[in-house]
């Protein structure tokens, strides 16, 4: 048992590690300096701390659901990313006996996401107030850069408070905290993915039951429509299909249902996945200008519309 607990510390000491040198760590382009360090450290702290809380609200979501049950759960396993601008894959924590029953289901799975979102939300709305809009010179080169691509929330957000923004002029130097609830509404819009055992698909199945496995295949296909914006969403698809899987696995009924209250939560939960959902995360500078594939199809297919009238 201490030997676990030494590995989940570990874990969140790396993670720590990884999300606050993230820009900086087997970066060629940066000198790996103690003096760059130390200025990493003081610059994106802020970033770090924050989304390391989220995350864990995130897990304890799920695990103080889970321990109030009777449902035996381990502590959250923080999962470090050494390289890419976001320094983690997120945490898991692993449950350890069957969940008896579809409502207990239901609060496993949505108290992880309910979480993570109203602090995301949170650190998001002040981060960004916080954060600065810059002038792009003109004929500046961003083919270099990474650029995060924004949710509806996002992007409706960042003009209410800094608007109106023409972000082929102009740009924002987000603030490290809004870089952690972009982070953390990111996390918490792909675990609320309705299929298999992510969350999304714990609510979704909660809330329809064995029923919804006559329409779970068809909402993945359309789901995969995703794929053609950007090219995350493929990996994404193969993830869900041959790990998480595309259904869940079956859970017995709850004597009393799920009731109402958890039904139309849940729906909120569901219709929150599409205001905060991110078609296309993270940009190359040299693709903004791009069309994705599903544009030119659409571009294709009324070109030839208005050719054969």
């Amino acid at each position: 048992m201490e030997s676990k607990k030494k590995i989940h510390i570990l874990l969140f000491l790396l993670t720590f590690f990884t999300l606050t040198y993230s820009d900086i760590f087997l970066n060629p382009q940066v000198p790996q300096t103690l003096e760059n360090y130390k200025l990493m450290f003081f610059e994106n702290w802020p970033y770090s701390t924050s989304l390391l809380f989220i995350l864990l609200a995130h897990e304890m979501g799920h695990y103080l659901p889970a321990r109030y049950y009777g449902v035996r759960a381990t502590l959250p396993y923080f999962i470090p990313l050494p390289v890419g601008p976001i320094g983690t894959m997120g945490a898991v924590i692993q449950i350890k006996e069957p969940i008896p029953d579809k409502k207990i289901l239901f609060d496993i799975g949505v108290g992880g996401p309910a979480a993570s979102l109203f602090l995301s939300v949170i650190a998001w709305l002040v981060g960004i107030s916080l954060s600065k809009v810059m002038e792009i010179p003109p004929g500046f080169d961003r083919s270099g850069f990474l650029f995060f691509g924004d949710s509806l929330f996002t992007y409706l957000t960042t003009q209410w408070i800094h608007g109106p923004i023409d972000f082929s002029t102009m740009d924002i130097q987000a603030h490290p905290l809004a870089k952690a609830g972009w982070v953390g509404l990111l996390i918490t819009a792909v675990n609320l993915l309705p299929f298999g055992q992510l969350d999304g698909g714990h609510v979704i199945y909660s809330m329809f039951g064995e029923g919804y496995r006559k329409w779970i295949h068809r909402l993945f296909v359309l789901f995969l429509i995703f794929t053609l914006i950007h090219f995350t969403w493929l990996l994404w698809g193969f993830i869900i299909y041959f790990v998480v899987k595309v259904e869940h696995p079956f859970i017995r009924d709850s004597i009393s249902g799920i009731g109402k209250f958890r039904f139309y939560f849940g729906l909120s939960m569901l219709v929150t996945f599409l205001i905060i959902f991110v078609p296309k995360p993270i940009i190359l500078g040299s693709e903004l200008n791009d069309s994705s594939l599903l544009t030119d199809i659409f571009r294709l297919i009324s070109d030839n519309i208005r050719l054969d009238l």
